[in-house]
């Protein structure tokens, strides 16, 4: 079954860490969803793109005016909120998690490993997760484990590295298969060794680190792991990003400024 893929601009933000020593700001970065309709008309979303407050950093700052809210860009390809079932979040950092709450009754396509991830994460890493985000929306979860068709035409494809769980989607469409690979391209692991430990804090300031993470989160979503009979298992086949990219027609980012 083919799809079409829209691409949902959803602003820009600028990341400040307060510190240019040891990591410079990270300016402007485009941040898009992704809204595939079916042949039936029938819609998916991919990912919801990052609420403004709750950027983390010292000082940062985000560009979005009314047309690029997400409630907004759905109805311009004439769609409304109620109408998205199935949300596919490629991972859970905050900026692909900023509208979630706008989809109560959204079923959430989320890999197990990623909840795993978040439950077991070192304290300087929890500043790139908001579970404010979607705490209260656990038991829309549904948790897969590894690659996963979702319906003819559309699966999810786990490969870890950006986060634990992250997962890239694949789509059949009319010039052939087209991976949305999220944030797949980018591995943090050197950043969080390069950057000392008691300079996130700092970083953390922004809103304030109740609004990212309070010390309830992590039990809460390990208890929702055992409540789900889910044991968040590594799966068995780590797809490789390069050859991914190699048997696709069109490999796109969540950040693609070419968008």
């Amino acid at each position: 079954m083919n799809h079409i893929i829209i691409p949902i601009y959803n602003g820009s933000f600028t990341v400040r860490f307060g510190q240019q020593k040891f990591f410079p700001d990270v300016r402007n970065i485009p941040s898009f969803c992704f809204l595939l309709i079916d042949e039936q008309k029938r819609p998916v979303l991919v990912d919801t793109g990052f609420n403004p407050q709750f950027i983390p950093g010292v000082g940062s700052e985000y560009k979005r005016d009314t047309t690029n809210e997400l409630s907004n860009a759905l109805q311009r390809f004439g769609y409304s909120i109620n109408d998205i079932e199935v949300i596919i979040q490629t991972h859970l950092h905050w900026d692909h998690t900023g509208g979630m709450e706008l989809f109560p009754a959204a079923r959430f396509l989320i890999q197990a490993s990623e909840l795993d991830y978040i439950a077991n994460i070192p304290t300087i890493e929890e500043c790139s997760f908001c579970p404010s985000h979607w705490i209260s929306l656990l038991p829309n979860f549904q948790l897969l484990q590894g690659t996963t068709e979702i319906k003819p035409g559309l699966r999810v494809i786990w490969t870890g590295g950006h986060t634990g769980g992250h997962q890239v989607v694949e789509i059949q469409t009319s010039i052939g298969k087209v991976i949305l690979g999220g944030d797949a391209p980018f591995n943090y692991e050197r950043m969080w060794a390069m950057i000392p430990e008691e300079l996130w804090p700092i970083y953390r300031q922004g809103p304030g680190k109740d609004f990212f993470w309070t010390d309830e989160i992590r039990p809460i979503i390990r208890e929702f792991l055992q409540q789900n009979d889910h044991i968040a298992e590594i799966p068995l086949i780590k797809q490789n990003i390069t050859k991914l990219k190699s048997e696709t027609n069109q490999f796109i980012t969540s950040h693609d400024p070419r968008l």
